[in-house]
């Protein structure tokens, strides 16, 4: 912009310089859209150099210096004239003195500036002593001044080590849908850059909501759509028929039968020309916004994963009711994008960083864990409870890799399987025998529900749930520690060191496929009886290897011609 009277305003008398529109805000770029009255603090200076040198100020005491091309400092009494002015300037430092005798004496106001590359509409935000700074400028790189010393007071921010920093400052970038990316900056000292880079997340694609539409025809994913009557500003993510996506919404929300208008900026100044008109009925459906993730729990937790490591510690708990890694990682991001509404760790969860702020190193494009195909990579310290699939690799709050075990299964599949009886144990080898005395049963330490060994039950070869036979009776276990099984039935009646054993499928089925539980696989195969009897078919065995994809199969069921 061109300084000039027409927007600031000189009082010789009070000592002051006073852009027209602070208090205001009209024309700050996050009111107009675009930088328009915002100038380089260098011409800034030009300009009253210029005034103070012209014949009718001779006896005015000269307000400003400038001390390099980005460094100045305000002279003989002068200063800004509203809390607001340094908000129109960019590029440089001003410094207001101790001593000056004005209201800001002893106040410096630092040059931050962003380098890097961010996705189309991305708003960078500030954090400064635990709090954002109410944002005036608008989406892509900044250049701003910040206030970092404050009539002889220090502004202090933690830095990534937990350190109290004067004149410190956090800048975000955090849209939903994008990789994420925050740094941290020292400028006490004057103009500094800060490095902010995002980029498209193709695994967080799912969209926040989406808008059912007349029509979506012309509108293209990465521009921007603004509700003509609510003022809702979204990204495209994607378009499916007349169903628009959107990622990274503000304002609104949405309502219904309004005009929807796309634009190619998130400031809404340039329409692509494409309009349409939202639904009748429903304004919008959410998508991620709409998950039913717990949020985390912090505490000083131990878990134990199965994996042969016991009790590990963890600092969250992460319940994510059934959702998949998918919906466990999107629904992470979602609550500590910019703007959220969400409380992560007593905090804003825009400004959540780690489990352990201070300690453990953050994951800047994701701070709970990143996504890699389908399989969760989880920060330090989170744990995950609750999930379709453990498909995942978490790291403790010592710092250790934690795999799960790996899981696998028998699996018997026949179109015609429904009402056979299903059986798979472990045989001694191929061609072997069944081994029916895997352990010996602990009569006196039985009780009505729970059936105890004199073993330690094998994990690679126990279903989390499923059948104990007893002899040939079997009761049903739900889970098992130890030697003891958890069972549904009293199994005090049996005898004391009777033959126990754990077939991995023992079943009357019910429909076509039959599973069991989940088996930790300890990576060593090993050779089991598969079994299927039903009348009207002939007898169907096969001894099969238990392996690395479990033990699929599917029985021959041969009409048996004799029993009708």
């Amino acid at each position: 912009m061109a300084f000039n009277s027409a927007d600031w305003a000189i009082d010789y008398d009070a000592k002051t310089v006073t852009n027209d529109d602070s208090g205001t805000g009209t024309n700050l770029p996050a009111a107009f859209g675009d930088n328009t009255y915002v100038g380089p603090i260098l011409e800034f200076f030009q300009w009253l150099a210029g005034e103070f040198a012209a014949t009718a100020q001779m006896d005015d005491a000269y307000g400003i210096e400038s001390q390099t091309p980005t460094v100045f400092k305000w002279l003989n009494g002068w200063t800004f004239g509203h809390a607001d002015d340094f908000k129109y300037l960019e590029g440089g430092d001003i410094e207001d003195p101790a001593g000056s005798g004005t209201a800001t004496a002893d106040s410096f106001w630092s040059n931050a500036y962003s380098i890097g590359d961010q996705t189309e509409g991305t708003q960078i935000y500030l954090i400064q002593d635990d709090a954002e700074v109410t944002p005036w400028w608008i989406t892509g790189n900044v250049d701003i001044l910040v206030l970092v010393k404050d009539t002889g007071v220090w502004i202090e921010s933690n830095n990534a080590a937990g350190a109290a920093i004067e004149g410190g400052i956090w800048l975000f970038a955090r849209e939903f849908g994008d990789f994420y990316d925050h740094n941290f900056a020292d400028i006490s000292n004057g103009r500094t850059p800060v490095g902010i880079n995002t980029s498209k997340d193709g695994n967080n694609d799912s969209g926040e909501l989406y808008l059912s539409v007349t029509s979506a025809a012309g509108f293209v994913a990465g521009t921007f759509v603004v509700g003509g009557t609510s003022g809702a500003v979204g990204k495209i993510e994607k378009i499916v028929t007349n169903d628009i996506y959107l990622n990274a919404v503000r304002g609104g929300p949405f309502v219904i039968s309004e005009t929807l208008t796309e634009y190619s900026d998130r400031e809404a100044q340039t329409a692509t020309g494409q309009s349409t008109t939202n639904d009748g009925a429903t304004a919008f459906t959410d998508v991620v916004a709409g998950y039913t993730l717990v949020l985390p729990v912090f505490a000083d937790i131990s878990r134990d994963l199965n994996n042969g490591d016991g009790l590990q510690p963890y600092k969250a708990d992460v319940d994510g009711n059934g959702a998949t890694m998918k919906q466990h990682y999107e629904w992470l991001k979602w609550i500590v994008r910019y703007a959220s509404a969400s409380t992560v760790n007593s905090d804003e969860g825009q400004e959540y960083r780690s489990a352990l702020e201070g300690t453990y190193a953050d994951v800047q494009v994701a701070p709970f864990g990143t996504l890699a195909g389908t399989t969760f990579y989880g920060a330090r310290g989170i744990w995950l409870s609750d999930y379709t699939t453990a498909d995942f690799v978490l790291i403790d709050a010592d710092g250790d890799q934690q795999a799960p075990p790996d899981y696998q299964k028998v699996i018997a599949s026949h179109t015609n399987l429904s009402t056979t009886n299903v059986f798979v144990a472990e045989i001694t080898g191929d061609g072997g025998t069944i081994i029916k005395d895997q352990y010996t049963h602990n009569q006196p330490a039985s009780d009505a529900t729970h059936l105890e060994v004199n073993e330690a039950i094998d994990i690679n070869k126990t279903p989390q749930t499923g059948i104990v036979r007893v002899g040939d009776t079997q009761y049903v276990y739900t889970s098992f520690t130890g030697s003891i099984f958890t069972v549904t039935t009293d199994p005090t009646g049996e005898a004391d060191d009777a033959d126990v054993y754990v077939p991995l499928l023992d079943v009357l089925a019910d429909a076509a496929s039959e599973s069991s539980d989940n088996i930790i696989y300890s990576g060593t195969p090993f050779w089991c009886r598969t079994v299927t009897r039903k009348y009207g078919y002939k007898p169907y065995t096969q001894d099969a290897q238990f392996a690395a994809n479990g033990l699929p199969f599917t029985p021959i069921l041969a009409d048996d011609p004799q029993a009708t």
